[in-house]
């Protein structure tokens, strides 16, 4: 399987999450539903690689950040 998305940063939001436990673990947090792609599903067959399907994908869920710890 092959997946490749695509996310604009100026369609995504600036999240400060601050997880239950009430520490903020993550830092810099983008997120966005607006991404879109392809997935592409292969078989192996003689030992090369066949494409099987291919899948446009859209309004796919993005998230970009920095973990903190």
């Amino acid at each position: 399987m092959e997946t490749e998305v695509h996310c604009l940063k100026k369609d995504m939001l600036f999240i400060n999450y601050e997880s239950p436990d009430g520490k903020k673990r993550h830092n810099h947090l983008w997120n966005g539903g607006n991404g879109w792609g392809t997935v592409k599903l292969y078989d192996k067959k003689r030992g090369k690689l066949v494409l099987v399907n291919e899948i446009e994908a859209t309004h796919i869920g993005c998230e970009y950040g920095e973990y903190g710890g």
